[in-house]
């Protein structure tokens, strides 16, 4: 194994070799397999059971070569498409060897925040996606180089299920990895597995997670691999390794820039409550009031 920077970013793993002994393992140890949408329609779940997730944010082709594999070992997952990666014959593909596609919205982010043109946004490409296949959950995009969560447009009065769908990846599925009768969440994000199990300890590389797996401490599992970081070849190998070094060392420097601007919003809304107060006290002074319009 071969470390950079603060010893999680694992370099010598995600190929698609180390994919299949972990689908074997899946097999080999009894889990039942979910996406998304076909755990949150199963009112009573298995003892094992590994819901699997793919955020395709790159490399269609990738998760194409990723989903013909799955279906060799049986397994089903969910495919959450960005409109970037969307087309209607790779989404057809992906529904024909028996795994569901999603959308993977990022509509606040890219409407700067504003929540109305966001709606308008996912409405319009969840309709795009649905003109050609049946989508019924959905899953915010990162969106690394905005401010603004993709997951902050919903709220109790404007729902995901307001639009026909059955749930979210993130807000309809409990997990927790010290309680075994809830799935213990794991991501690749990061090029690391990156969860810390009560009973085996931290779990970084693919083999720390088969072992987890072949030693009965996590019973029940989500999953989530992104395609665009798993390699066919010792060229795309490569090739992954240098985009997610460049990708890491892109997101950590615009975190400062994100708090920058977030302290520069919190003060301004400050300076303008401040500036509001004397006209307020001045107007409840002269007996005035404000009408709504």
């Amino acid at each position: 194994m071969s470390l950079i920077g603060d010893g999680q970013f694992v370099v010598r793993d995600f190929t698609f070799d180390a994919y299949e002994r972990l689908l074997g393992t899946l097999n080999e140890q009894g889990y039942e397999t979910y996406s998304v949408a076909s755990f949150l329609e199963t009112e009573t779940v298995p003892e094992r059971y590994a819901i699997v997730r793919h955020d395709v944010d790159r490399r269609p082709s990738i998760a194409r070569s990723m989903a013909h594999l799955e279906s060799e070992y049986g397994i089903q997952a969910t495919y959450y498409l960005r409109t970037s990666t969307f087309s209607p014959e790779f989404a057809r593909t992906l529904v024909g060897l028996g795994h569901e596609v999603g959308y993977h919205y990022e509509d606040l982010a890219r409407a700067g925040g504003s929540r109305e043109p966001a709606y308008e946004a996912f409405e319009r490409n969840l309709e795009r996606f649905r003109a050609h296949i049946d989508v019924t959950t959905a899953c915010s995009h990162g969106s690394p180089l905005s401010p603004h969560l993709n997951t902050d447009m919903w709220d109790e009065a404007r729902p995901p299920e307001q639009y026909g769908l059955a749930g979210t990846a993130y807000g309809s599925i409990e997990t927790d990895d010290a309680n075994p009768r809830k799935p213990t969440y794991v991501s690749d994000t990061g090029r690391h597995w990156g969860v810390v199990d009560p009973t085996t300890g931290r779990i970084d590389t693919t083999e720390d997670l088969i072992n987890l797996l072949e030693s009965g401490a996590c019973p029940r599992l989500y999953v989530l691999a992104h395609p665009s970081r798993w390699a066919r070849s010792r060229g795309e190998f490569v090739e992954r390794v240098s985009w997610d070094v460049a990708a890491e060392a892109g997101k950590r420097a615009v975190v400062p820039l994100h708090r920058a601007q977030g302290r520069v919003r919190s003060a301004a809304d400050e300076a303008i409550r401040a500036m509001s107060r004397p006209v307020a006290m001045s107007r409840n002074a002269l007996g005035m009031t404000t009408r709504k319009r």
